[in-house]
């Protein structure tokens, strides 16, 4: 979550929201555990809290969004270095030798993986036809071509990086010593000087459009939580992945959730079983979603608006900017048509396969 100030009697940073968002998980249960969507339903229905009372699906329209036509993925798909974003070295065989996977997680091993994650590792398999990640095991498992594609964005996104050669420059080490035993060279697409460049132009991207659209509902006093949960569900949101409710998205276009909801208050998600003692009563329900990852941002956060009308007309409470002023739709709307417009100009398109490597 991005670091933003929303209003609890004065302005209180967005960064408090982080914390809660991403904070490990301590609810008073303390059950927490990984589980399937479908788990999570059961888990839901055994608590009497799987049934809204009120049918207001209708706001979750899907047919208010628009996506691009795109072409669903086959069983015989490839992966490949993103040339784009990645910096990517091919690890060139002077006589026609294949490595193994047994082989090549031997080279990039535990030590390479914790001190240089910036890397992916792809290989070309002759009797696949096709490039795929070498190094995660399964079929193929001999590899006649390897390259190494080190994203630029990652290697250069800290604060205060430095966007010198130095970075870069680890990484060509540590390959020459890795395949000092093999009849290999090291070849670049796009020297070092340019590729550090690339990595600052990149990072830069990122930063300037890396934004959340954000909308609170907020109360002086605490929500009731059963009734909170009610109308997150009668809206047609549905609880699970990270605690949080979500209108997942169903198209093969854009991020796996149109929108999510979460709160500031104390663990910033929901726990099924503290909304039923009543221990969890939210002071503020936060909708928000990626607009450079959305599907189609525009539509979406018409219908996210919709959504947070619904429960103001439920629970009550105040619909807040993230800045925490009253919510302006005319001038949050205009925003985002200028940021789309912008990001269009620089080459990116909200939802593209793009947007979704990058942020």
């Amino acid at each position: 979550m991005k670091k933003m100030p929303y209003m609890l009697i004065g302005l209180v940073g967005i960064g408090i929201i982080a914390y809660f968002f991403f904070k490990q998980k301590k609810s008073v249960t303390q059950n927490y555990f990984i589980s399937t969507q479908g788990q999570s339903e059961e888990r839901v229905k055994n608590l009497d809290l799987d049934s809204a009372s009120e049918n207001a699906t209708y706001i979750l329209d899907i047919k208010k969004l628009s996506f691009p036509k795109t072409n669903k993925e086959t069983e015989n798909v490839e992966y490949k270095p993103d040339t784009e974003k990645d910096w990517i070295i091919n690890i060139k065989t002077l006589n026609p030798i294949s490595f193994t996977t047994d082989q090549l997680l031997m080279i990039f091993d535990k030590d390479w993986r914790v001190n240089f994650g910036a890397a992916d590792v792809y290989g070309y398999s002759e009797k696949g036809k096709k490039w795929t990640y070498a190094i995660v095991g399964g079929e193929p498992d001999t590899y006649n071509k390897i390259q190494v594609a080190i994203d630029l964005i990652e290697i250069y996104e800290e604060e205060n990086s430095t966007y010198d050669t130095q970075k870069l420059e680890k990484y060509i080490t540590e390959l020459k010593n890795k395949f000092n035993a093999f009849p290999v060279k090291l070849e670049f697409n796009g020297t070092i000087e340019q590729a550090a460049l690339r990595g600052k132009q990149l990072a830069e991207l990122k930063n300037e459009f890396d934004i959340e659209a954000i909308i609170l509902l907020k109360s002086e006093k605490p929500f009731n939580g059963k009734l909170a949960w009610d109308a997150l569900q009668s809206v047609g949101l549905v609880w699970g992945d990270g605690d949080l409710f979500h209108w997942n998205n169903e198209e093969n276009y854009g991020h796996d959730q149109h929108f999510s909801v979460w709160t500031t208050t104390e663990p910033g998600y929901f726990m099924p079983e503290d909304i039923k003692n009543g221990s969890m009563n939210p002071t503020d329900l936060g909708f928000s979603f990626s607009v450079p990852r959305s599907a189609d941002p525009k539509n979406v956060f018409a219908v996210m608006f919709d959504a947070v009308k619904y429960c103001q007309k439920r629970l009550g409470g105040t619909i807040i900017d993230k800045d925490g002023n009253p919510f302006n739709e005319s001038k949050e709307k205009k925003y985002l048509d200028e940021l789309i417009e912008k990001m269009k100009k620089k080459g990116l398109t909200a939802g593209s396969d793009k947007a979704l490597r990058m942020f």
